[in-house]
């Protein structure tokens, strides 16, 4: 796989499902490719895939304003009951 010129790699599109399989228990950059109608994404193409969530969002700055991304951890969820934040201004 060729690496573009932010430090990231060439993936292939795939389903969300198929994302969290092979890369579990990683934080993962993504472009967002397919939504259904409540926004929930269906297919997305890695753009960066990491153990290190501040890996992630220094590559998240560095993308145009406006870019259909999205940041998601294939790991388990949190416990019911808590919440996240979270705050990225581009």
């Amino acid at each position: 796989m060729k690496i573009d010129r932010f430090g990231m790699y060439n993936y292939l599109t795939m389903k969300v499902t198929e994302l969290k399989t092979k890369y579990k228990n990683k934080w993962v950059l993504a472009q967002i490719v397919k939504e259904d109608s409540s926004h929930n994404i269906l297919d997305a193409k890695p753009l960066k895939i990491s153990d290190d969530r501040e890996e992630i969002y220094k590559h998240l700055q560095k993308l145009k304003k406006g870019a259909h991304v999205a940041t998601l951890f294939t790991g388990e969820t949190p416990p019911k009951g808590m919440t996240f934040t979270f705050y990225v201004s581009i």
